[in-house]
């Protein structure tokens, strides 16, 4: 069981940031098996009311002309990191990581405090499973806010997937003493139960 980190999207056009968390890869892939369209920028449903799935056809044609609508707009001014931060999200959700890397460490090139695209840079090195890239990033979160709740979710990610379930276990237990009742410690309680039961069995 592998808790990944926490990562955040900028909405394409929304002012709001969205968390999300996968707590374990069986349960993504049984997410995935299920066949439900997931409600994000690239799947959202072409039929009005969203009573309907549209076909996968459809899905990538929308994917297709939202990110070339991006990758015309980042080109036109490349110095742009709005620009190229919305570039790099949609990529990230297209699944296109090496692309979005390229982008996100160009954003930190110009800005190096760039802490959204420092976490982003966290999880996309996670899942290429490159962990002390991973670990890396999240350091460089925490240099800057050492009570940055996410980049701390975030290190005990990272130390539970090199197998150090109880440096973990500690960071999260941390979290949930130092902010009580925060969304992110609700999330450490999450994951301390899951580690538990997998130490359970």
């Amino acid at each position: 069981m592998k808790v990944k980190p926490i990562y955040i999207y900028l909405v394409i056009f929304a002012a709001f940031v969205i968390g999300v968390v996968i707590f374990s890869s069986t349960g993504g892939s049984e997410k995935e098996a299920s066949g439900t369209m997931p409600n994000d920028e690239i799947h959202k449903g072409i039929s009005g009311d969203g009573s309907e799935s549209p076909s996968k056809s459809n899905v990538m044609e929308t994917a297709k002309k939202k990110l070339e609508e991006l990758k015309i707009a980042y080109e036109k001014n490349p110095d742009d990191t709005l620009k190229a931060r919305e570039y790099a999200d949609m990529l990230t959700m297209a699944h296109r990581s090496d692309k979005a890397i390229e982008l996100y460490q160009k954003i930190l090139k110009v800005d190096a405090k760039r802490i959204d695209a420092m976490i982003q840079l966290t999880f996309l090195f996670y899942n290429k499973g490159d962990l002390d890239k991973a670990e890396e990033h999240t350091n460089m979160v925490l240099k800057i806010d050492k009570n940055h709740q996410l980049g701390l979710f975030n290190l005990g990610a990272v130390a539970q997937a090199k197998g150090d379930n109880a440096k973990a276990k500690k960071i999260w237990q941390d979290i949930i003493k130092k902010f009580p009742q925060s969304e992110v410690a609700r999330i450490a309680e999450e994951s301390i139960k899951q580690l538990e039961a997998v130490n359970q069995k």
